[in-house]
């Protein structure tokens, strides 16, 4: 037995069950290693930062070869988040050492000889289990924002292949957890050089309080200065809004406007440029034009994309909105200045500061009714869409929308008029958006069975925009996504009363069935 090669000792361990695993698991130290490696002991890891020391001895040599997921839970130093604001570099520093220091654990397991861009590493936001119940998570402070200290001081890790970074799954989007600011993704990518996958969910919703506001900016800002190259894994899921920050709007209300400096989105020209090379992309964002087509002379081309989501917030970074009322209510609502922001004078807003109502700017109730386009804002940013699109010479699918929803609340009264709309659509999860299929997109998804027909072999797009129709220059703009490489012929699916539940939006890209 002791004379057996690795190799055969392992193809007998193969064929075993689980429970013959264990009676071979003493034989030898051959047999141990081939029992612990099909026994999926160690395939998986729960970690928390006391764990590190004790992950290190039991994974040492063989055992992290077998590792595919890491599931690393950040903690809160005692007595954080909330106490004071002097705390907060401290809970910061805190944060980040450990995260530095699950780095340098992987690093210390980690073979360069071995397999590489095989573990699927997870890093979840701390939970903070001493919040009253009667406190509103929606009132929650900035300290609960989560800053990587020091990313330059990180080891390159080359057995990463996926990254999550997130909340704790059975939490709600705007529970009481900690939130990661915008730039982590960056600063923890450019340390996995075999990443193929990742989803990232931060912090930018709206939460009704001037700090928060303040410190939203200050991110998306941080983020604009990174000058980080373009990623170079294959698929990227980037959530910047939960739930809450679509259907907890008052759209009466005016919103923050994130835009310190001149009329273009600095976060939104940077996040295009960062996500310029992958090959699948699902966005949740607050975005303007600029993240697709970020100067007005020069022509971008996105090289390797073959899916996109863009599911956009129906607020501009501005603070004015993506859509109207239905007989245009609403449309010249400008976003506010933020208190404790400087603006230049252009960006200066009239309808908000210190000295003014709350009332004006901090949404109280949802109420919620816009649901037509709004053409000051909104057409600019489809058109910067379909520009990019049409300069994707890869791209299969495509799909822009924003969730809708019609539940006008205190305002029910103010839209009488509408009563039959109300009547089929009341607190429905409903989208407005357009997509777009390549001739063949969906030929070897196993979910639908469908006869051969002529739409097979020519571009199809999905007006899912209720009674809106596009202009002449909108429609020429998407009709040329996919011109060049399938040609002249298309299909304009347009229906006034199609399904416009948010679930076919969300169901509409399937990237990842592409190559």
């Amino acid at each position: 037995m002791d004379t057996l090669p690795q190799e055969v000792v392992d193809q007998i361990a193969s064929g075993l069950h689980r429970h013959d695993l264990k009676n071979i698991l003493l034989l030898t130290k051959t047999f141990q290693i081939a029992a612990e490696k099909y026994s999926d002991a160690f395939k998986k890891c729960k970690l928390y930062p006391g764990d590190l020391d004790k992950f290190v001895t039991q994974f040492r040599g063989p055992r992290f070869c077998w590792l595919q997921e890491v599931d690393f839970q950040l903690q809160w130093p005692e007595g954080a988040p909330g106490d004071s604001k002097r705390d907060a570099t401290a809970r910061d520093e805190c944060l980040s050492n450990q995260i530095h220091s699950l780095f340098s654990a992987l690093k210390t397991l980690e073979d360069p000889e071995g397999p590489q861009g095989t573990v699927h590493l997870k890093i979840t936001s701390p939970e903070e289990t001493s919040v009253s119940d009667d406190q509103p998570t929606e009132l929650l402070s900035a300290d609960w924002i989560i800053r990587l200290q020091r990313p330059e001081q990180l080891p390159v890790l080359r057995c990463i292949g996926r990254l999550r970074i997130g909340y704790p799954t059975v939490q709600r989007w705007s529970g009481p957890h900690g939130k990661f600011d915008l730039r982590i993704f960056l600063d923890l990518s450019a340390k996995l050089p075999n990443l193929s996958n990742m989803r990232a969910e931060l912090f930018d919703e709206h939460h009704c309080d001037a700090e928060i506001d303040r410190t939203r900016i200050e991110s998306r800002e941080r983020f604009s200065r990174a000058e980080a190259a373009p990623l170079q894994m294959k698929r990227a899921e980037l959530i910047f809004q939960g739930e809450r920050a679509h259907h907890h709007l008052d759209h009466s209300a005016s919103m923050p406007n994130l835009i310190r400096a001149g009329g273009r989105d600095p976060f939104s020209s940077s996040l295009g440029v960062v996500c310029r090379h992958l090959t699948q992309l699902q966005l949740t964002a607050i975005v303007d034009q600029f993240f697709f087509w970020p100067s007005e002379n020069g022509a971008v081309t996105w090289p390797n994309l073959e899916s996109l989501e863009v599911k956009f917030h129906p607020v501009t970074p501005s603070g004015s909105w993506y859509f109207v009322g239905p007989r245009g209510e609403g449309r010249g609502v400008q976003g506010y200045s933020v208190s404790g922001i400087e603006y230049t004078s252009e960006n200066q807003s009239t309808n908000g500061g210190e000295d003014e109502d709350h009332s004006l700017h901090i949404p109280c109730q949802p109420s919620l009714w816009r649901v037509e386009p709004n053409p000051d804002t909104l057409y600019p940013m489809l058109l910067g869409f379909a520009k990019a699109a049409a300069r994707m010479p890869r791209l299969r699918e495509a799909m822009i929308w924003s969730p809708i929803r019609w539940s006008p609340g205190n305002q029910r009264s103010r839209f009488g008029y509408n009563s039959a709309y109300s009547m089929l659509n009341s607190g429905k999860s409903l989208g407005w958006g357009i997509g777009y299929n390549a001739p063949g997109s969906d030929e070897d998804d196993d979910a639908f069975e469908h006869e051969d027909s002529d739409d097979d072999d020519i571009r199809i797009f999905e007006w899912r925009t209720a009674r809106w129709e596009p202009n002449d220059e909108i429609k020429a703009a998407f009709h040329e996504i996919g011109r060049e490489q399938y040609g002249d012929e298309l299909d304009d699916c347009w229906d006034p009363g199609a399904n416009q539940e948010d679930l076919f939006f969300e169901g509409f890209c399937f990237g990842a069935k592409l190559s």
